[in-house]
């Protein structure tokens, strides 16, 4: 869930107004810094953050005009997760730099203990599956310094053993493996908070 302070029911019902500039910019206030932080904690560079925030605010504003601003208040911010999610996942599934390779896709997924699906194994579940643990590969990331990624990168991703990467890196063994094994945590904490989000749009 995004960052924010529960919403104003008033702005909601002042929000059909679209000209009504007062309430807009409240909304604009109190909820863009927390999706900017929300995007920037996926990765996502300040400019990509950006273009999602703007996209957002869009979608919001043609959901206020379908609803009329009957929204209850801990209702928006569940909604708005899910809009940013949905367009973070797509900027990753969409943009083939950012993605990471099949086989380092198996490696993530062997260490983060995704849910099970009941056995079903879809193409769709799948490709959703490796989204989500490329997408929570890259929080880790956003949430650690260079020199911790690098080392993780080395020993876990590349299979490097810890002395080779210790030497590499002037530090101990002892202390690779403990930054793999930090670093392998946020993932999965990342990976568990998307799941709690759950993808679903929520009714108004």
């Amino acid at each position: 869930m995004i960052d924010a302070p529960t919403t104003n029911a008033q702005w909601l019902t002042a929000a059909k107004d679209l000209s009504d500039n007062n309430t807009w910019e409240q909304l604009s206030t109190t909820y863009r810094a927390p999706i900017l932080n929300h995007c920037a904690k996926s990765g996502l560079t300040p400019q990509e953050a950006d273009e999602i925030t703007q996209e957002t605010f869009c979608q919001l504003t043609l959901q206020i005009e379908k609803t009329g601003g009957h929204w209850e208040p801990k209702t928006l911010r569940a909604w708005l997760t899910d809009i940013v999610n949905r367009h973070i996942i797509h900027y990753f599934k969409n943009t083939p730099y950012q993605r990471l390779s099949p086989k380092d896709l198996i490696l993530v997924q062997q260490w983060m203990d995704p849910v099970n699906s009941g056995g079903v194994s879809t193409e769709e579940h799948i490709e959703a599956e490796f989204h989500l643990l490329a997408l929570s590969l890259n929080r880790a990331r956003s949430q650690v310094s260079p020199r911790h990624w690098q080392i993780f990168d080395a020993y876990v991703m590349r299979g490097l053993s810890s002395q080779e990467v210790a030497r590499h890196f002037n530090t101990s063994h002892f202390n690779v493996r403990l930054i793999a094994h930090r670093i392998k945590k946020v993932a999965r904490q990342s990976y568990n908070q998307l799941l709690s989000e759950e993808l679903i749009t929520p009714k108004p």
